[in-house]
């Protein structure tokens, strides 16, 4: 039986394949459509208007969490991050063409699309397969094909100059292509039925640390991180619960990781500083009493709910949590149930769990699990942006842990108010304690 109706689908995508395919798509990466221009003129490329009919495709794709939310940024721009999870249910190795992002209501491609690997390569519109053996999350690990049963995810960083621009809902309109058994070469057009783009404001919140030369060393945007990279399947799903995750590490005035021996962790300058609640809220969650790991080592093999290591979870409200993770065994000041005030003391940077030196792990989700999750954006209230680390990620890194100083280009320092940083950043939180108010309830920003 199954054999019949796939060679009855086989037929039907034959013959669509003819009807669709009047002209050539080529794969769009950056350049924004035109969002002043008549929005109700079709444009001029569409193969296919945006009313759906029935397209047949051996790819299945959906964006891993719905709805995607905007969050404004440090370069100021207001960015949709998200993932497309795409597999590959023929028994045709497939080639993907070309992938465009259409809005919804127009049909017209939308934002400038930004997806860098961790060794600075494009690889916007390119998919990370599942199937890897040894990722390393560079270049080399990008496609533009998967084999038969495949799957894997491709990485958006969709973004646009004023908000205003952003469409209410996005389409993404997929070409591919395969060779059948007699030889010869099938191409086909399809596209989905839509994501909701949310109008909810990301979080505002209060910086979970205080001082100068706070580096974002796994963030959110274009450069996918090991934060991005990582789509965790959990109960039955694939989650997306790092993406708006910040790795939290410090710099000295040289910008210097560490002084002294690299693997030790009290070398690290943030080794030891206070965690703060970035947030009002209730404590759910308490994890303490594991030890921590050597930096620059391997971690050695842990199970899941031990990568966090030490960590805190605070309900925010309206169905939003905040985890600090990673700190120091024995530090954390708070218990399960306590209330907590924006200031308060929660913990230490540590290196407890699956970390390969001193950092804290900062992430905003929509439920008191680490994994079992998904990522919300979140802005700070101010910060002053004291510049970016020049170089792609992964050099800069391993120059960090050798004990060479960064290279920060500055010029576009200043006060930043209710932006999300990007990875790369180089950030600092100015604080003090509120006026009669005990310095474990809260405190005030300095700037503005």
């Amino acid at each position: 039986m199954f054999r019949r109706r796939l060679s009855f689908l086989s037929s039907i995508a034959t013959a669509l394949a003819v009807l669709v395919l009047t002209s050539p798509i080529r794969l769009v990466n950056a350049k924004e459509s035109g969002a002043n221009g008549d929005r109700h003129k079709p444009e001029p490329r569409a193969i296919l208007p945006v009313s759906d009919p029935l397209m047949i495709s051996p790819l299945v794709w959906s964006v891993l969490a719905k709805p995607v939310y905007p969050v404004e940024t440090t370069d100021g721009r207001i960015h949709l991050v998200y993932e497309l999870n795409v597999n590959n249910n023929s028994r045709y190795t497939v080639n993907l063409d070309a992938v465009e992002v259409l809005d919804a209501r127009t049909g017209l491609r939308t934002g400038l699309n930004q997806a860098i690997s961790l060794d600075g390569q494009d690889i916007a519109g390119k998919i990370r397969p599942f199937s890897l053996e040894n990722p390393s999350q560079n270049a080399v690990d990008y496609t533009n094909q998967l084999g038969p049963g495949q799957g894997g995810v491709i990485y958006y960083d969709l973004s646009y100059q004023i908000a205003r621009d952003l469409p209410q809902s996005i389409k993404h309109r997929v070409v591919v292509s395969f060779q059948k058994a007699d030889g010869t070469t099938q191409s086909l057009t399809s596209m989905d039925a839509g994501t909701e783009i949310s109008r909810e404001k990301a979080l505002s919140i209060s910086p979970p640390l205080e001082g100068a030369g706070w580096l974002i060393a796994n963030g959110s945007g274009g450069i996918v991180t090991a934060h991005r990279y990582t789509a965790q399947p959990t109960n039955g799903a694939l989650r997306s619960a790092e993406h708006f995750a910040i790795d939290f590490i410090k710099l000295d005035q040289s910008g210097k990781l560490h002084s002294g021996d690299q693997y030790n962790n009290s070398s690290y300058f943030c080794y030891g500083l206070n965690v703060l609640s970035a947030t009002n809220g209730r404590v759910v969650v308490v994890s303490d009493g594991m030890t921590e790991q050597i930096p620059g080592r391997l971690v050695p093999p842990q199970e899941v709910l031990q990568y966090t290591g030490n960590h805190v979870v605070v309900a925010i409200g309206s169905g939003k949590y905040a985890l600090y993770a990673h700190l120091v065994p024995g530090s954390v000041k708070v218990k399960q149930g306590d209330g907590v005030k924006a200031g308060q003391i929660l913990g230490q940077f540590g290196s407890s769990g699956n970390s390969d030196a001193p950092h804290l792990h900062f992430q905003i989700t929509n439920s008191a699990s680490a994994f079992n999750t998904v990522g919300l954006p979140f802005v700070f209230e101010r910060m002053r942006y004291q510049g970016r680390l020049k170089g792609e990620l992964n050099p800069a890194i391993d120059s960090l842990f050798k004990g060479d100083g960064a290279e920060i280009d500055t010029s576009d320092a200043g006060l930043r108010s209710q932006q999300m940083p990007l990875t790369l950043d180089l950030i600092e939180f100015k604080c003090r304690v509120l006026a009669g108010v005990n310095s474990r309830l809260g405190f005030k920003l300095l700037f503005g």
